[in-house]
């Protein structure tokens, strides 16, 4: 996959440096785009949606590879997809990704936080609802959920691929429902264990939408 045209580009929220390019060049057959999260299928994009309107989605370059200003064209053959699973999505559903703009950032300036979710029943139901699938109090340094200011963990099943198995249930349950990062704290919002930037490289699986809050993003 090649890039011919480089800007550097800067992200408002946290100042990171990213290099605005786009996927004019991108051969389907060759390149390889990691994704790591479905996608929501209520917020699919409508058929005859304008792509070029879209903003750039956001990748990030592998640990082995760097970008600086000094670089105008730039050459590799996998990316990890960050932020725009949605639009990638319906690029490739009009077999017109060559039309998409993108950010590529350092593998090393990528973050990731636990995305935040709003409990639909109950204090008391809910966590009954946690203790009959196999969670409880914990302080192990295990995968986990944090509720009120506690940790609930699932010993029989400790991998990062059951805990977010089990968020994705709960998801189709409406049990819980994604809400915004910028929200005041509350005994009623509970988050998961984080992946780590390693964790979108090694999972071989694709997780549940809103599973990761990853900075920077547009």
């Amino acid at each position: 996959m090649k890039f011919s045209i480089i800007k550097e580009y800067k992200f408002d929220k946290d100042k990171t440096i990213g290099y605005l390019s786009d996927f004019s060049l991108f051969q389907n057959e060759i390149d390889n785009i990691k994704l790591h999260e479905e996608t929501i299928t209520k917020n699919e994009i409508s058929s005859g949606v304008d792509i070029d309107n879209f903003e750039p989605i956001v990748l990030s370059l592998y640990p082995e590879e760097y970008l600086d200003s000094q670089v105008k064209t730039f050459e590799t053959e996998k990316l990890i997809l960050l932020d725009g699973h949605h639009r990638w999505k319906y690029a490739n559903k009009e077999n017109s990704v060559n039309k998409l703009k993108c950010i590529l950032i350092n593998f090393q300036d990528v973050k990731i936080k636990s995305y935040l979710f709003n409990i639909n029943i109950e204090k008391e139901s809910f966590l009954k609802y946690l203790n009959e699938a196999g969670y409880f109090e914990s302080n192990k340094e295990d995968f986990g959920i944090f509720f009120n200011n506690k940790k609930f963990v699932n010993n029989s099943k400790p991998s990062l691929m059951d805990l977010y198995g089990f968020k994705k249930i709960m998801q189709n349950e409406n049990i819980i429902s994604p809400i915004l990062e910028d929200v005041s704290n509350s005994s009623l919002l509970i988050k998961f264990t984080a992946l780590t930037p390693e964790d979108l490289i090694n999972i071989d699986y694709i997780l549940p939408p809103k599973s990761t809050w990853i900075t920077p993003r547009l």
